[in-house]
C-alpha cells in the first residue's frame, strides 16, 4: 500500500471481505508489517515491484564484462599462491573457489562504497512482536515466489564460532543445502570438528545421514570414508584467500559507485517517503544482483565451473573455524 487505506478500501483493492482483514490486522500491526494512522493502515515495508525491478535491471548490463575481466585476471594470477595456503579444499581450483571469492569481494566493496557515500543501512529497531529487522518483499513473475536468477545472498549457521556459510545465486539455489538436513545440521552436530583434513571421522554419520548429505552434495565418498565437498578454512587462511582478490581498483570502484548511486536514485523515486530509512538496506540487497550477472558471464567464459543441473551445487559453501567473518 503506497498510501494509507481504510479497511473498506483495502477490501476493495484486494477482494477480501472486511471481516477477514479486521481479523488479521492485530497480528500485522503487532509485527510492524502494517502501521495504523487513525482509521487508515499502510504497509511498513518496501515492495519491489516487477516494473521497478525490470527498469533497474538494465543498469547492470554495462558493468558485467568489465567486472568479469577483473575477477578472471585475479583468479588466474593468484591460483598458484592460493593452493599454498594449505586449507582443506585448496585443490578445488578457482573454478570452484571463485564462487566464494566473487561474492565475498563484491559484497565487501559494495558495503565499503555505500559507507563512503553515507548510505549505511538504516536502523533495525526491534519489532513489537519481538522480531528484528526490516521485511524484504519482492514481487515475483510466478506464484512459486522463488528468487530471481541473478539474486544473491548468504545463509550463515547460528552459533558462537566455526560458522558455515552458503553464498548462493538464485539460479542455482538449493534449500536443502542450508536447511536442517544440510549446513545447519552439520553445525548443530559439530561435525566439522569431527573430521581431520576434510575426512569425516568413522561412525560420525549414520547411514541415513550419509545418504542425505550425499544427495545434498555436501560430502563425497573417498574409498571407504567420506570427506567434505566444500572448503574449510581457519580465520587466517580465509583472510589470506580473500585478500588475494580484494584489491583496490579505481575502475572497478568507479563503476560500482556509479551503479550504487543509480540504484539508490531509483528507489528514492518509487518508495514512499515514510519508508525512506529502509532504502539503503534495499540498495545493498539489490546491488548483490551484480554477483549473479558476473557469475553467469564467468561461467560462459569457462572461468567458473559449469553447474550440474542434476544435483545441488555446493560451490558457495565454506566453513571458517573460529570467530564470525563479516560477509
Amino acid at each position: 500500500m503506497k498510501k494509507p487505506l481504510t479497511v473498506e478500501e483495502i477490501s476493495l483493492k484486494t477482494g477480501l471481505p472486511t471481516m477477514y482483514i479486521e481479523d488479521e490486522l492485530p497480528r500485522l500491526t503487532g509485527g510492524d508489517a502494517i502501521v495504523q494512522n487513525g482509521k487508515k493502515y499502510a504497509a511498513n515495508f518496501i515492495v519491489l515491484r516487477l516494473c521497478d525491478k525490470q527498469a533497474m535491471k538494465t543498469k547492470f548490463a554495462p558493468l558485467v564484462a568489465d567486472v568479469a575481466d577483473f575477477f578472471a585476471a585475479q583468479f588466474q594470477e593468484h591460483e598458484a599462491a592460493m593452493k599454498e595456503l594449505g586449507f582443506y579444499g585448496s585443490g578445488f581450483t578457482m573454478k570452484r573457489l571463485g564462487y566464494i571469492a566473487l561474492p565475498a569481494v563484491l559484497r565487501k566493496r559494495i558495503r565499503s562504497i555505500k559507507d563512503g557515500l553515507d548510505m549505511a543501512d538504516g536502523p533495525y529497531p526491534p519489532r513489537l512482536d519481538g522480531g528484528y529487522g526490516w521485511f524484504i518483499v519482492s514481487e515475483t513473475e510466478t506464484e512459486d515466489e522463488t528468487a530471481a536468477t541473478t539474486e544473491s545472498g548468504c545463509n550463515i549457521t547460528d552459533g558462537k564460532k566455526d560458522f558455515i556459510y552458503y553464498f548462493w545465486i538464485g539460479r542455482y539455489f538449493h534449500s536443502n543445502i542450508y536447511r536442517e538436513g544440510g549446513t545447519r545440521w552439520l553445525h548443530t552436530n559439530n561435525l566439522i570438528k569431527k573430521s581431520k583434513s576434510g575426512v569425516i571421522a568413522d561412525h560420525a554419520l549414520s547411514d541415513d545421514d550419509t545418504v542425505r548429505l550425499l544427495a545434498n552434495n555436501l560430502i563425497l565418498k573417498d574409498g571407504n570414508r567420506y570427506r567434505w565437498n566444500f572448503p574449510v578454512f581457519d580465520r587466517t587462511q580465509y583472510d589470506s584467500f580473500i585478500g588475494f582478490f580484494d584489491k583496490d581498483d579505481v575502475k572497478l570502484d568507479s563503476m560500482l559507485t556509479e551503479l550504487i548511486r543509480n540504484i539508490h536514485s531509483s528507489f528514492k523515486a518509487f518508495v514512499p517517503k515514510r519508508l525512506d530509512s529502509q532504502i539503503n538496506q534495499w540498495v545493498s540487497c539489490y546491488m548483490h544482483n551484480i554477483i549473479g550477472f558476473v557469475a553467469e558471464e564467468l561461467i560462459r567464459r569457462g572461468v567458473l565451473e559449469q553447474p550440474d543441473d542434476e544435483q545441488p551445487m555446493p560451490n558457495g559453501v565454506f566453513c571458517v573455524l573460529g570467530d564470525y567473518v563479516d560477509v
